[in-house]
């Protein structure tokens, strides 16, 4: 009898438990629904980096430098202190954060892209996808002056990414990027992924010393 009672009183415990856990995240909810953090903008995101440092709503700060890649002199902008896998070498620099998630890759490809619009490119994008059983909903794309970037969205087996794939119209014609994040971040590191996308496009404009002397 007495193992009865205990076993009731541990279950009613659990049961406060749960309701209070539940309560506390109702009321979560609804104070972030009151008061949502605010969101930056893509045009703020890029005002960061070209001044060197973009400041996330939650206090979160971050610093950049540009790092110099290839024969074709690719200026590509980098966050620092923040990758915890690098990868550089004559085909390739690979910049990893694998705690959150989120990767700036440049590759040389082996011949000069083919010449194509970006309707073209983004249905390539998909129809490659499929063809290896995934699913890629493109859901921007974006032609600047020395660059062209889609946007996309993936499924993986640790939820949706957030993909930003771009072709470089400069020099040789043969590096490709891809950074990515979680979608769920797609409002903070999602966006400035796309604002270091479009200050690369910018250095590109640019002399290349002019470019260095900057940072």
């Amino acid at each position: 009898m007495e193992y009865v009672d205990e076993r009731i009183a541990m279950l009613e415990r659990e049961g406060r438990r749960l309701k209070k856990e539940k309560a506390e995240k109702l009321s979560g909810a609804k104070a972030e629904k009151e008061n949502p953090v605010p969101k930056m903008t893509l045009e703020e995101m890029l005002e960061g980096v070209r001044s060197g440092r973009v400041t996330f709503p939650d206090g979160q700060t971050c610093n950049f430098e540009t790092r110099v890649y290839f024969e074709d002199q690719i200026p590509m902008v980098l966050i620092k202190n923040f990758y915890t896998g690098v990868e550089e070498s004559q085909a390739v620099a690979v910049f990893v954060n694998h705690e959150q998630n989120a990767s700036q890759i440049l590759t040389v490809a082996d011949r000069p892209m083919e010449k194509q619009s970006i309707g073209k490119w983004k249905k390539q994008l998909t129809s490659g996808m499929r063809a290896v059983n995934t699913f890629a909903e493109v859901t921007k794309e974006i032609v600047l002056e020395n660059l062209d970037y889609l946007i996309y969205r993936t499924p993986t087996g640790k939820g949706w990414t957030h993909n930003i794939i771009f072709r470089i119209r400069y020099g040789s014609n043969k590096v490709v990027g891809n950074y990515n994040c979680f979608e769920k971040d797609k409002d903070t590191y999602g966006l400035l992924l796309e604002a270091l996308v479009l200050r690369l496009n910018e250095l590109l404009s640019m002399p290349l010393q002019e470019t260095l002397e900057g940072e």
